[in-house]
């Protein structure tokens, strides 16, 4: 079975005093996203109270005066002072459009998808600085962005919910140890927020997303873990990395449907499913999938699919799967000579059909590392995951092999989310976002481990 969630809206007006408001705004490749959403903390069900969805190529142009630091992989130039600006003002906006100010945030995070990129990889510190400032400038206060020394630094009307006094973060995001190395891959942040996110969308299903899970983030650049069921922290298997998204925007910008500077974003998707001939379009699919390499990443790779994997640093225990072209030429010529690309509804469908077997040689390469355990649910996140016709298409290729599959939108951002709950001590004891499948709350346990 399947679910696509999609969470319910709240109007300002209706938040008590039981639910956290936090503000996630996030810097990526294609979209800047300033998303607002509260969660009431005795039950777990998310709202939604507003998102506003920007692109990120219509940044302004560094000034002279300006250093830029990198490019996105469309190669949108970048610098920290554009970047400060385009974030601050749509924090401002989203928050006017449903009258709210700062003051009604309980959080602000801040979160990037640009950082994947091989040569922004060592301006991460810059990159979120420049998140930092924006925030800043937007009126938002250090203390609303950063971990709480005390429960005195926790908001007052949410200090009776946290358990700070018996359990203080300790670098754990829903019940997942922190990697014993980091800085292997410039995308690993990006990883373990989109599995809590999706972790804490699960709440508002009928599926029980909790380890031992998968998480893959389709954004422009593929992001994702394979977690474990150890107890009372589960243990990192594997990452994925590489290119995602952005295999669709390269095809159509090689078939001239979209502009260079444009992506899939810019299109409608697919709604006409049933007229089309479905065998043609798989049949067409694997071809296009010949020059797309999905396995293991070789260890003495710097990068792959665009992300900068740090070879040196590698932790043997922690496998990398990773996805990237292998003849860009080849795949643009087959796609042009294959596809009708004059009518606009098939050729969505087909991208549609290619992410969902991409999907499904993901999830082969994984099993065949020996990766997959029985009880794993799947939870998909991103443009290239989630929209059109996608979902009923994965789930028809995984048939068999994969029980349960969600389908949550804004991964990222709910992980944030998720993130700023674990860092205030926020735990939901009779609806766990964290611990195993069917299992109870594994605080106490938690608590008796950060004793001993």
């Amino acid at each position: 079975m399947y679910e696509k969630i999609t969470l319910p809206n709240i109007t300002p007006s209706l938040i008590k005093e039981q639910f956290y408001t936090v503000l996630s705004v996030e810097l990526g490749n294609t979209t800047i996203k300033s998303i607002i959403v509260t969660t009431n903390i005795k039950t777990n069900q998310i709202y939604q109270v507003n998102k506003l969805v920007r692109l990120t190529r219509d940044i302004r142009m560094p000034y002279e005066s300006e250093e830029i630091f990198g490019h996105t992989i469309w190669d949108k130039s970048l610098s920290k002072e554009a970047i400060e600006e385009a974030i601050s003002q749509v924090i401002l906006d989203s928050l006017d459009e449903v009258d709210m100010t700062v003051q009604d945030l309980d959080f602000v995070v801040r979160s990037t998808g640009v950082i994947a990129i091989s040569n922004l990889s060592k301006e991460i510190g810059l990159i979120i600085k420049a998140l930092s400032d924006a925030c800043l400038k937007a009126g938002i206060k250090p203390s609303q962005m950063t971990a709480p020394f005390s429960i005195s630094n926790i908001p007052e009307h949410i200090r009776k919910f946290s358990f700070f006094n018996n359990i203080q973060f300790d670098g754990s995001v829903v019940s997942v140890s922190p990697p014993k190395s980091t800085g292997v891959l410039a995308n690993e942040m990006e990883g373990e927020l989109v599995t809590a996110g999706i972790k804490l969308a699960s709440k508002n299903s009928s599926i029980d997303y909790r380890n031992p899970v998968i998480s893959v983030d389709m954004g422009t650049t593929l992001a994702g873990q394979v977690i474990d069921d150890s107890k009372p922290y589960a243990n990192l298997l594997c990452n994925y990395v590489g290119l995602a998204g952005g295999i669709s925007d390269i095809l159509l910008r090689g078939s001239k449907i979209i502009e260079e500077n444009h992506s899939t974003i810019d299109l409608q998707n697919s709604d006409n499913y049933d007229e089309l001939n479905n065998m043609e379009i798989e049949k067409v699919t694997k071809k296009l999938h010949q020059f797309i390499d999905i396995i293991e990443v070789p260890s003495d790779f710097k990068h792959f699919g665009l992300v900068d994997v740090h070879s040196s640093k590698k932790n043997s225990e922690v496998k990398i799967i990773g996805s990237k072209i292998n003849d860009e030429k080849r795949l643009i010529s087959t796609f042009n000579k294959l596809v009708d690309t004059t009518d606009l509804n098939s050729t969505m469908l087909q991208i549609d059909d290619f992410y969902a077997y991409y999907i499904k040689r993901l999830m082969d390469e994984t099993r065949k590392m020996n990766l997959f355990m029985e009880d794993m649910t799947l939870g998909i996140t991103g443009r290239a995951g989630t929209t059109g016709q996608k979902p009923h298409l994965i789930h028809k290729y995984l048939n068999g092999t994969v029980n349960e599959i969600i389908f949550a939108e804004d991964g990222l951002a709910l992980g944030a989310l998720m993130m700023s709950r674990c860092m205030n001590s926020l735990g939901t004891p009779t609806n766990p976002v964290g611990g195993s499948k069917r299992g109870f709350c594994i605080m106490q346990q938690r608590i008796r481990k950060s004793k001993l």
